[in-house]
């Protein structure tokens, strides 16, 4: 007879019973900076079209810029700096001839023939690095600009880039206060775009009218291994401000989160956008998208996106 256990029913027979393991500490860190990151693009992405829609680049306080020929030395990098890393940068410019490439119906032209537009720098024999949204497919924005159209509709960014040229040497020649005769090299492709959501551009660049390619014969830049980091270090922004003739600036980087680096000493103009932001090293560790300085002052900044982000979302470099 089996003994009388009350009204309590007999325990459930145990099959088989295991202890999921803890939670990996390094997994956990690794899931929560992927957040971060994601975040911190979110964010960067969310205040980019803000700015764009607001003001492009802007002028922190006094306007600092120099001739890069003219450069005094007392921006915070040395005229010796200078003079090695001006001849790296170039500059955007829409093609002079685009009425002659859109002539069937429900093309058009567009406003933005011959139109300097803004700013970058070589990093390989034939890859230049600028920003995103010099690509935008721009169809009377915020700034009133109109990018050429076939058949009623905006032409591709990879259209838009083959569409113009990057001129080297655009600058005030010191010995004559001339300017000098730019060196104009054609763009083929656009090989990388805004990926990861990062406002940032490389393209292909062809031989000169010589057969020269740009980074053969104005030297190429050097992408930092790590981003900088420590507020105060210094920053160099080698431009086209406004279209104008290649100038520079420095000053203090204000931080770096999440692959956004702000300052608020360094001036930009329209222009200005895709320039490389280079260490006292001489390395790229960012480049130059947005301004801010005069959207909030006194507190405002000028910002780009740190080469960190851009390494993790490139396959060029």
């Amino acid at each position: 007879m089996a003994s009388n256990r009350g009204s309590l029913p007999f325990p459930p027979k145990v099959v088989g019973f295991s202890l999921a393991p803890p939670p990996n500490p390094i997994d956990q860190l690794k899931s929560l900076i992927e957040r971060r990151d994601e975040a911190a693009k979110t964010l960067a992405n969310i205040e980019t079209e803000i700015d764009r829609l607001v003001s492009e680049e802007s002028i922190c306080g006094p306007n600092d810029l120099q001739d890069v020929e003219n450069y005094d030395g007392t921006l915070g990098v040395s005229q010796a700096f200078v003079a090695l890393h001006e001849p790296k940068i170039g500059q955007l410019q829409w093609l002079d001839d685009l009425a002659s490439q859109f002539t069937a119906q429900g093309d058009n032209k567009g406003n933005v023939s011959g139109e300097r537009w803004g700013s970058g720098g070589m990093i390989s024999r034939d890859h230049f690095i600028t920003a995103g949204h010099c690509f935008d497919r721009l169809d009377n924005g915020p700034d009133g600009w109109v990018c050429p159209k076939r058949g009623g509709q905006t032409v591709s960014s990879d259209e838009i880039a083959k569409l113009m040229r990057v001129n080297f040497k655009y600058q005030i020649d010191a010995a004559t206060g001339s300017v000098r005769v730019p060196d104009s090299f054609p763009i083929l492709g656009l090989e990388e775009y805004r990926l990861g959501g990062l406002d940032f551009a490389i393209v292909k660049l062809g031989a000169n009218g010589d057969g020269d390619f740009p980074g053969d014969k104005y030297g190429t830049i050097s992408l930092a291994a790590t981003d900088l980091t420590v507020p105060g270090e210094i920053l160099c922004v080698i431009q086209h401000p406004n279209g104008r003739p290649k100038e520079v600036e420095a000053g203090p980087l204000r931080d770096n989160i999440g692959g956004r680096m702000t300052y608020s000493s360094i001036d930009t103009e329209g222009g200005s956008s895709g320039s490389p932001i280079l260490s006292i090293a001489g390395e790229l560790v960012g480049v130059h998208t947005n301004g801010g300085c005069t959207r909030n002052p006194p507190g405002g900044f000028n910002r780009g996106v740190a080469v960190g982000v851009i390494r993790l979302a490139s396959t060029i470099i």
